[in-house]
């Protein structure tokens, strides 16, 4: 699984998983960049994993710590944060990785439209990093209750997607 997701320059790439995937994938992802260059990480989903993040640098260098420092880790709780961070970032040659994007924007105290304009607003700042450097983004399927189209407009506005479904067990 290292080797399967690999970032095309100047490219939106959407990674689609079950959260447990996804954040082992992300992880992945980060350290084998972290190991060259700097990464910019944007935690939608208050679901950052530093400890895995030291353990696969450890596996990979005997300076994990050098990598590790040149990751950067920005945390939104809320759709209005996530579209201030994107809005915010400067667009220089930087890698960045945006785990469980639609995490805050499934928040049911938001109406649905501001969601969506704010979704809107956000792809156009992804779209604007990735003319400089990769983009990758992380999301699930949404639940039975959560709009669909959130997932379907981040989706159109990738270049590349990755889908990944939950194995289902062995009758």
């Amino acid at each position: 699984m290292d080797n399967s997701l690999q970032l095309t320059p100047r490219q939106l790439h959407l990674v689609i998983a079950p959260h447990r995937a996804q954040r082992q994938m992300m992880t992945i992802l980060t350290a084998r960049l972290a190991l060259t260059r700097r990464v910019r990480l944007v935690d939608a989903g208050n679901c950052f994993d530093g400890y895995g993040l030291a353990h696969q640098l450890r596996q990979q260098t005997s300076h994990w710590q050098q990598a590790l420092e040149r990751v950067s880790v920005a945390r939104a709780f809320t759709c209005y944060q996530v579209e201030t961070l994107l809005s915010e970032s400067v667009a220089d040659f930087s890698p960045v990785l945006v785990l469980n994007l639609l995490d805050t924007f499934y928040d049911e105290n938001v109406k649905l439209s501001e969601r969506l304009r704010l979704l809107e607003m956000s792809l156009g700042e992804l779209g604007r990093l990735s003319r400089a450097a990769s983009v990758a983004v992380s999301a699930s399927l949404p639940k039975r209750e959560q709009p669909g189209e959130l997932l379907e407009m981040l989706s159109e506005a990738a270049g590349r997607v990755w889908s990944f479904e939950e194995p289902q067990p062995a009758e």
